[in-house]
């Protein structure tokens, strides 16, 4: 029997809650979707050998950990966008987590895996910086062919809508110029940048603060 994660109040029925035996669906969709990332592009490159697999090893190591914890992780119905989330509180991976995902993140990272990690314990580092508590954004993307159609707004409303209703703010790191855009029609504000291991690209983070429910408009006068 599968379990699937709980989904949010408020999300859109275009986006489902991913099953726990779905994380190299995830890891594809994600892996396709990050091909051209300034920062995976600077960790694996695009001219090496097996780069696809590669990159579809570590997006489904990093979703099954994600759904092994019981992390919101979503797909749309046609699995061309996927999104993996953490609850206010769970963003951090625990010890065990990581040595349950060493073996796959080496044979993807390979001489880079130094690299990687470093990039990834900088991000924590000015992370955990962050309060109050929070939702987190780990990793959204859309498959190259259907970028440009509106996923991505439907993958975060998936969760923000709750977030809002809850009162509870959300946050993110953004390496893709890009993007930008999209996360501030969605509310996200620039917080700072930091540029990886002081030589490598430049990683945005964002910060959103809850937004109030519209006021019901006056009924009319009896």
């Amino acid at each position: 029997m599968t379990q699937e994660t709980v989904s949010p109040r408020g999300g859109s029925r275009a986006v489902r809650a991913a099953r726990r035996d779905e994380a190299a669906l995830l890891g594809e969709v994600l892996a396709d979707a990050f091909a051209e990332d300034p920062v995976f592009a600077w960790l694996i490159p695009p001219h090496l050998r097996g780069r696809d697999n590669r990159m579809r090893m570590i997006f489904t190591s990093m979703s099954r950990s994600y759904l092994r914890r019981g992390k919101p992780c979503y797909l749309t119905g046609d699995a061309s966008a996927a999104a993996l989330w953490a609850a206010p509180g769970a963003w951090a991976m625990p010890l065990s987590q990581i040595i349950l995902e060493a073996a796959p993140s080496g044979l993807a990272f390979r001489r880079r895996l130094f690299r990687a990690l470093g990039t990834q314990l900088q991000i924590e580092r000015l992370h955990s910086g962050q309060s109050p508590r929070h939702w987190y954004l780990g990793y959204l993307g859309t498959r190259r062919d259907r970028q440009g159609q509106g996923l991505g707004t439907q993958m975060l409303r998936e969760v923000l809508a709750g977030a809002d209703t809850d009162g509870v703010p959300a946050y993110l790191e953004s390496p893709n110029e890009r993007n930008l855009s999209l996360y501030e029609r969605h509310g996200f504000r620039v917080v700072g940048e930091l540029q990886a291991l002081g030589h490598g690209p430049t990683i945005w983070r964002m910060w959103r603060e809850p937004r109030p429910a519209p006021e019901a408009e006056p009924g009319p006068l009896r």
